[in-house]
This record gives structure tokens, sequence and C-alpha cells, in this order.
């Protein structure tokens, strides 16, 4: 029993340090979303909630360890999983789309196993080189204040997920009740070097 325990501690030491990762990147996103979630406020009521979302999350990724103990393997699969898990992704947008009455007219994804997170930080290399990166383009139609509802959905995912652009004008009055078509894109996060610490990869389909 006393090398079992050990084996267990170490995996829990393990999926902590993983969780913690989570959250510094989760604070890196959440200070780089800053600006686009202001300009969704300027826009839109709906998404003003946005910026105390995000200042939430900036604290709680701050909290480093006190708030680690609180996150299962799901959940930390869930933000951060073991593999680009397109299909989950996929799932999510379709979820997503149809909770804000939006069509989701095409999503494209491409995956890599590095990162880009040295362009957030300033620097030349990533501090993170385990974490992969799913690029996803997608294109949605929907009224102007249904297509910000649906950005600000796609920002509260489980997983993380950071908005990298889009471009939208505010219609006139007489237009605002139109449908305009949209093209976003983000970038998903994912990292295998935790596989090891948990039972079982958390996955939309299981064989």
């Amino acid at each position: 029993m006393t090398g079992l325990q050990t084996q267990l501690n170490k995996r829990s030491l393990g999926l902590i340090g993983v969780v913690l990762l989570f959250l510094l990147l989760l604070l890196f996103v959440v200070y780089k979303q800053m600006p686009l979630n202001e300009r969704l406020s300027e826009q839109s009521d709906e998404t003003a909630r946005l910026r105390s979302q995000t200042e939430l999350l900036a604290n709680k990724a701050a909290e480093g360890r006190g708030e680690a103990s609180e996150y299962s393997d799901a959940s930390v699969q869930q933000a951060l999983p073991l593999s680009d898990n397109t299909e989950q992704m996929l799932l999510d947008l379709k979820n997503v789309s149809q909770a804000t009455g939006v069509a989701l007219l095409n999503a494209t994804f491409s995956a890599s196993d590095g990162n880009q997170l040295q362009s957030m930080l300033g620097g030349e290399q990533t501090p993170y080189a385990s974490v992969g990166e799913l690029k996803t383009a997608v294109a949605i139609e929907g009224t102007y204040d249904r297509l910000l509802e649906w950005i600000g959905a796609l920002q509260k995912l489980p997983r993380l997920v950071s908005v990298d652009n889009f471009a939208i004008a505010k219609p006139s009055p007489a237009d605002m009740g139109k449908a305009m078509t949209l093209n976003v894109n983000f970038t998903a996060y994912f990292d295998p070097s935790y596989r090891n610490l948990v039972d079982e990869e958390l996955l939309p389909y299981q064989e």
C-alpha cells in the first residue's frame, strides 16, 4: 500500500503541476483578450460582462496553488486536453452556435505540436514547449447581436481558447436585424505531456 500511495501522490503532484501550467496559460490568454473584450463591450451590452469575467479569471489564475486542488482530471483535460481533440471542438462549436442562434457555415482546423506563446510574452522562445496549438477558422452567420453573443460564448468554453482576430462593423439601425457573415480565427491549446498522470484520455467518442 505504501508504494501504491507514493505513486498516487506523485500522480497527484504531477496533475497539480499541469493545473498550475493551465492557470499561467489562462492568465496570459486573459490579458491578451482584454483589448478584444473592451472592443466588444463598446458595441454590445450583452458582451460588456466579458470584461468583469476576464478580471475574475485573471484573479483566479493569480491565486495559483490555492486553487489547484479544486481541479479534477476531467476539468484539466477539458481546459487543456492531451491531444488536439478536434472532434470535441467541433461539437463545442455546434453547441455554441445552437445556443446563440447562429449558423455555423464551416470550420477548418490545423494542429501543431508547437506554439507561439512567446508572442504573448515578447520573448524569442516559448516557455511551454510541450503545449500544442489547434488553429481554428470558422465562418458563422447571424444578426449582429447574435454574432457578438457567439464570440462571448466561445470565450466561456471550458477549453482554453484565444480569439486571434475577427472583423465586424456595427450596422445601421435599419439593418440590425439582418443576417451577416463573420469569419473568426482562434487558437485552442493542448498538452500531451501529462498523459501518464491520468487514467484515460477524455474523448467525445470512446471506442
